[in-house]
Protein backbone atom coordinates (compact mmCIF):
# COMPACT_ATOMS: atom_id res chain seq x y z
CA UNK A 1 0.00 0.00 0.00
CA UNK A 2 2.75 2.42 0.96
CA UNK A 3 4.80 1.72 -2.17
CA UNK A 4 1.70 1.75 -4.39
CA UNK A 5 0.67 5.16 -3.04
CA UNK A 6 4.14 6.56 -3.65
CA UNK A 7 4.14 5.25 -7.22
CA UNK A 8 0.64 6.62 -7.86
CA UNK A 9 1.54 10.11 -6.63
CA UNK A 10 4.90 10.03 -8.39
CA UNK A 11 3.07 8.99 -11.56
CA UNK A 12 1.59 12.48 -11.86
CA UNK A 13 5.05 14.05 -11.89
CA UNK A 14 6.11 15.13 -15.34
CA UNK A 15 2.53 14.96 -16.60
CA UNK A 16 0.92 17.81 -14.61
CA UNK A 17 2.79 21.06 -15.42
CA UNK A 18 0.95 23.12 -12.78
CA UNK A 19 1.75 20.63 -10.02
CA UNK A 20 5.34 20.35 -11.23
CA UNK A 21 5.73 24.12 -10.97
CA UNK A 22 4.81 24.02 -7.28
CA UNK A 23 5.96 20.62 -6.09
CA UNK A 24 9.43 20.31 -7.62
CA UNK A 25 10.85 23.63 -6.28
CA UNK A 26 9.24 22.97 -2.88
CA UNK A 27 10.78 19.50 -2.75
CA UNK A 28 14.15 20.88 -3.79
CA UNK A 29 14.30 24.02 -1.67
CA UNK A 30 11.86 23.37 1.16
CA UNK A 31 14.64 23.22 3.73
CA UNK A 32 15.94 26.63 2.66
CA UNK A 33 12.43 28.04 2.84
CA UNK A 34 11.94 26.93 6.44
CA UNK A 35 15.43 28.10 7.42
CA UNK A 36 14.59 31.48 5.91
CA UNK A 37 11.33 31.66 7.84
CA UNK A 38 13.16 31.04 11.13
CA UNK A 39 15.83 33.60 10.24
CA UNK A 40 13.20 36.26 9.49
CA UNK A 41 11.36 35.38 12.70
CA UNK A 42 14.61 35.70 14.67
CA UNK A 43 15.42 39.12 13.21
CA UNK A 44 11.90 40.45 13.82
CA UNK A 45 11.83 39.06 17.37
CA UNK A 46 15.13 40.69 18.33
CA UNK A 47 14.11 43.93 16.67
CA UNK A 48 10.92 44.05 18.76
CA UNK A 49 12.95 43.61 21.94
CA UNK A 50 10.51 41.25 23.66
CA UNK A 51 12.22 38.44 25.60
CA UNK A 52 9.19 36.16 25.36
CA UNK A 53 8.99 36.65 21.60
CA UNK A 54 12.72 36.02 21.18
CA UNK A 55 12.29 32.60 22.73
CA UNK A 56 10.23 31.47 19.72
CA UNK A 57 12.84 31.23 16.96
CA UNK A 58 15.44 29.86 19.37
CA UNK A 59 13.05 27.10 20.41
CA UNK A 60 12.21 26.45 16.75
CA UNK A 61 15.90 25.99 15.95
CA UNK A 62 16.37 23.71 18.94
CA UNK A 63 13.29 21.67 18.04
CA UNK A 64 14.42 21.27 14.43
CA UNK A 65 17.90 20.16 15.55
CA UNK A 66 16.46 17.66 18.03
CA UNK A 67 14.00 16.29 15.46
CA UNK A 68 16.85 15.76 13.00
CA UNK A 69 18.88 14.01 15.71
CA UNK A 70 15.96 11.66 16.43
CA UNK A 71 15.68 11.01 12.68
CA UNK A 72 19.32 10.04 12.45
CA UNK A 73 18.94 7.59 15.32
CA UNK A 74 15.89 5.94 13.76
CA UNK A 75 17.49 5.85 10.31
CA UNK A 76 20.47 3.97 11.74
CA UNK A 77 18.11 1.30 13.06
CA UNK A 78 15.77 1.26 10.05
CA UNK A 79 17.88 1.42 6.88
CA UNK A 80 15.15 1.89 4.30
CA UNK A 81 16.48 3.03 0.91
CA UNK A 82 14.88 5.90 -0.94
CA UNK A 83 12.57 5.13 -3.86
CA UNK A 84 13.93 5.50 -7.37
CA UNK A 85 13.01 8.67 -9.27
CA UNK A 86 11.42 7.16 -12.37
CA UNK A 87 10.74 10.20 -14.55
CA UNK A 88 13.47 11.61 -16.82
CA UNK A 89 12.25 15.14 -16.07
CA UNK A 90 12.79 14.65 -12.35
CA UNK A 91 16.09 12.85 -12.79
CA UNK A 92 17.27 15.87 -14.76
CA UNK A 93 16.02 18.44 -12.25
CA UNK A 94 16.93 16.50 -9.12
CA UNK A 95 20.31 14.87 -8.83
CA UNK A 96 19.62 11.18 -8.27
CA UNK A 97 19.82 10.72 -4.55
CA UNK A 98 22.04 7.91 -3.28
CA UNK A 99 20.28 4.96 -1.71
CA UNK A 100 20.65 6.14 1.88
CA UNK A 101 17.95 5.83 4.51
CA UNK A 102 14.71 7.62 3.75
CA UNK A 103 12.78 6.70 6.91
CA UNK A 104 11.82 9.01 8.50
CA UNK A 105 11.88 12.14 6.33
CA UNK A 106 14.26 14.73 7.75
CA UNK A 107 12.53 17.54 5.82
CA UNK A 108 9.15 16.63 7.31
CA UNK A 109 10.55 16.30 10.83
CA UNK A 110 12.31 19.67 10.83
CA UNK A 111 9.45 21.44 9.04
CA UNK A 112 6.76 20.20 11.41
CA UNK A 113 8.95 20.89 14.47
CA UNK A 114 9.41 24.51 13.40
CA UNK A 115 5.73 24.90 12.55
CA UNK A 116 4.62 23.43 15.89
CA UNK A 117 6.74 25.90 17.83
CA UNK A 118 5.45 28.74 15.66
CA UNK A 119 1.85 27.75 16.45
CA UNK A 120 2.57 28.29 20.16
CA UNK A 121 3.63 31.89 19.50
CA UNK A 122 1.54 32.89 16.48
CA UNK A 123 -1.43 30.56 16.04
CA UNK A 124 -2.66 31.66 12.62
CA UNK A 125 0.76 32.02 11.06
CA UNK A 126 1.82 28.72 12.60
CA UNK A 127 -1.24 27.00 11.11
CA UNK A 128 -0.25 28.27 7.66
CA UNK A 129 3.30 27.00 8.15
CA UNK A 130 1.91 23.62 9.27
CA UNK A 131 0.04 23.45 5.96
CA UNK A 132 3.24 24.42 4.15
CA UNK A 133 5.12 21.64 5.95
CA UNK A 134 2.43 19.17 4.87
CA UNK A 135 2.62 20.31 1.24
CA UNK A 136 6.42 20.08 1.31
CA UNK A 137 6.14 16.53 2.67
CA UNK A 138 3.74 15.54 -0.10
CA UNK A 139 6.09 17.17 -2.60
CA UNK A 140 8.92 14.93 -1.42
CA UNK A 141 6.73 11.92 -2.21
CA UNK A 142 5.60 13.50 -5.47
CA UNK A 143 9.14 13.75 -6.80
CA UNK A 144 9.96 10.22 -5.70
CA UNK A 145 12.34 10.92 -2.83
CA UNK A 146 10.19 9.41 -0.07
CA UNK A 147 7.42 6.96 0.60
CA UNK A 148 4.27 8.28 2.34
CA UNK A 149 5.22 6.50 5.56
CA UNK A 150 8.58 8.32 5.52
CA UNK A 151 7.00 11.76 5.61
CA UNK A 152 4.26 10.63 7.99
CA UNK A 153 6.83 9.39 10.50
CA UNK A 154 8.84 12.58 10.08
CA UNK A 155 5.73 14.67 10.66
CA UNK A 156 4.91 12.80 13.88
CA UNK A 157 8.48 13.23 15.14
CA UNK A 158 8.39 16.95 14.32
CA UNK A 159 5.04 17.50 16.02
CA UNK A 160 6.07 15.65 19.19
CA UNK A 161 9.50 17.28 19.43
CA UNK A 162 8.06 20.73 18.72
CA UNK A 163 5.41 20.28 21.41
CA UNK A 164 8.01 19.10 23.92
CA UNK A 165 10.29 22.02 23.06
CA UNK A 166 7.52 24.50 23.80
CA UNK A 167 6.45 22.77 27.02
CA UNK A 168 9.94 22.28 28.45
CA UNK A 169 12.00 25.07 26.97
CA UNK A 170 9.88 28.18 26.73
CA UNK A 171 10.51 29.52 30.24
CA UNK A 172 14.30 28.88 30.39
CA UNK A 173 14.86 30.36 26.93
CA UNK A 174 12.73 33.39 27.79
CA UNK A 175 14.79 33.93 30.95
CA UNK A 176 18.00 33.66 28.95
CA UNK A 177 16.77 36.18 26.40
CA UNK A 178 15.74 38.53 29.20
CA UNK A 179 19.18 38.29 30.78
CA UNK A 180 20.86 39.02 27.44
CA UNK A 181 18.53 41.98 26.87
CA UNK A 182 19.30 43.38 30.33
CA UNK A 183 23.02 42.94 29.79
CA UNK A 184 22.94 44.75 26.44
CA UNK A 185 20.81 47.55 27.92
CA UNK A 186 23.22 48.03 30.83
CA UNK A 187 26.20 48.03 28.47
CA UNK A 188 24.56 50.71 26.30
CA UNK A 189 23.69 52.80 29.35
CA UNK A 190 27.26 52.54 30.56
CA UNK A 191 28.55 53.59 27.17
CA UNK A 192 26.26 56.62 27.14
CA UNK A 193 27.14 57.78 30.67
CA UNK A 194 30.88 57.08 30.31
CA UNK A 195 31.89 57.98 26.75
CA UNK A 196 35.48 57.39 25.75
CA UNK A 197 37.76 60.35 26.03
CA UNK A 198 39.46 61.42 22.77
Amino acid sequence: MDVALEQWLNGAAGHEPLLDTVMIPLAQHGALLFAGLVAIWLVLAWWRGDAAERAGPLLALAAAALALAVNVGIALLWARPRPFVAHPLLVHLLVQHPADASFPSDHAAAGFAIATVLVAFHRRLGALVLVLAAVMSVARVYVGLHYPSDVLAGAVIGLVVGWLAVRLGRRPVTRGCALVTQGVSRWRACRLTNPRQP
